[in-house]
């Protein structure tokens, strides 16, 4: 079971963060949410934040082929940030919200950096991506600033990537791929082909993990066919039903093109299981493929309220009483831990100096936050040994299945 709080160690200086509750748009700070009675109580209580504000620049995808996974992740962040300011802000200092929509355009990234730092952002909070947000980062690494991904999954986003001020807040694929091939052994699968799509890196380590765990574990990978997001996988279908049958089919990929790979394997006739990682998590691929069944996806949470977590039960209804749905995904527990974990890190370094903050959140070892324990170091700052949800496609949605932490995590 996860370590999780319902509460983090006192904000900097303004009382508890209470988990509930907010939407920002393009550049503006984030709105008051309708909260809880017992967030309702705090600002009540609270003297109204009065100060300098503090800035979070947040250069990410409100559409694109990114925007499911990082607005479900920025959405819990604002209603974070909104509890924040109602219980006082951070010394007196009430936290706006500074957010640019890229559009996931690639070309977008270091000038909407560029401007939310010239705007005074203390901390950046980037794409859910290292390929794609990586210029975004390095504009801030030459300012000397924080740069935050709530949900990168590839180890390369910070100091193997040339970001010593970068971390994830995500689960890294290491851990969850190793994941993927532990459930896979467990489910007696001894042999896998995989389907890795090859235009990012996080899935092209996230084949080469389960790959190598896999074997470890006695499975055996018959073949790999390589694909670039939105290309058709149809011959590779043909072949692998024409060859020898796998127990289980990898798909390493995110959507749409993922999604377009699992329907072209269930359209070319075969009913082989198929595993992914989190960029396959989400409903709303799934009306696609008519009865689609024996799909599992390995990822950070349950986001369909049957998560092991009662905590994180109530974040997901807070957020569907705030926007009117579930989340997407079940990354969007990384939009809190983001903001918890900035302002640990401050209470920590008393600077928003991105060298100091970055040695504070290197101390960190088995924090307690949303999405689980958090720890860094010097040399890695993205967890790889969280537990991790399996969700399997029942009925047109994911439901959950069991959470597995990695007995043995292995890198690419």
């Amino acid at each position: 079971m996860r370590l999780r709080l319902m509460t983090v160690a006192a904000t900097v200086g303004a009382g508890a963060l209470i988990l509930s509750g907010c939407s920002s748009s393009s550049t503006s700070s984030s709105s008051a949410a309708s909260a809880p009675a017992a967030s309702a109580a705090a600002s009540e209580a609270a003297p109204a934040a009065t100060g300098d504000p503090l800035v979070l620049g947040i250069v990410q995808a409100g559409s694109g082929f990114m925007g499911p996974i990082d607005t479900p992740a920025r959405n819990a962040l604002l209603m974070e940030v909104d509890k924040v300011n109602a219980a006082g802000g951070v010394n007196g200092q009430p936290i706006k919200v500074n957010f640019i929509d890229t559009e996931t355009k690639f070309e977008s990234y270091a000038p909407d950096a560029q401007k939310v730092l010239d705007d005074g952002a203390n901390v950046l909070i980037v794409t859910c991506d290292y390929d794609v947000s990586s210029p975004a980062a390095l504009v801030a690494e030459a300012k000397n600033v924080l740069n935050i991904a709530p949900c990168i999954g590839d180890p390369i986003y910070g100091p193997k990537g040339g970001l010593k001020l970068g971390f994830s807040m995500g689960d890294g694929v290491p851990g969850e791929a190793s994941v993927m091939a532990e459930f896979a052994n467990k489910k007696g699968w001894k042999s896998a082909v995989l389907l890795k799509d090859t235009s990012i890196k996080y899935t092209q380590n996230q084949c080469a993990v389960f790959d190598k765990r896999f074997t470890e574990l006695g499975g055996k990978v018959i073949n790999t066919y390589e694909y670039k997001q939105g290309d058709s996988v149809k011959e590779s279908v043909s072949k692998i039903a024409a060859g020898t049958k796998p127990d289980v089919i990898v798909n390493c990929g995110y959507n749409p093109g993922g999604g377009q790979v699992a329907k072209e394997i269930r359209d070319g006739g075969l009913a082989t299981p198929i595993i992914s990682g989190f960029g396959m998590d989400g409903d709303f691929w799934v009306g696609a493929i008519p009865n689609l069944t024996d799909y599992y996806v390995v990822t950070y949470n349950a986001k369909n309220g049957d998560d092991p977590s009662a905590d994180v039960n109530a974040y997901a209804e807070a957020y569907k009483a705030k926007y009117g749905n579930l989340p997407d995904v079940g990354g969007f527990t990384t939009g809190p831990t983001t903001l918890q974990a900035i302002l640990e890190a401050y209470k920590v370094a008393g600077s928003w100096d991105g060298d100091k903050m970055t040695a504070a959140l290197e101390s960190f070892k088995d924090v307690p936050t949303l999405s689980g324990p958090t720890s860094f170091s010097p040399d890695l700052h993205i967890n790889v040994g969280r537990p991790m949800v399996v969700l399997e496609v029942v009925d047109g949605k994911l439901k959950f299945i069991e959470a597995i932490t990695p007995s043995k995590v292995v890198f690419p």
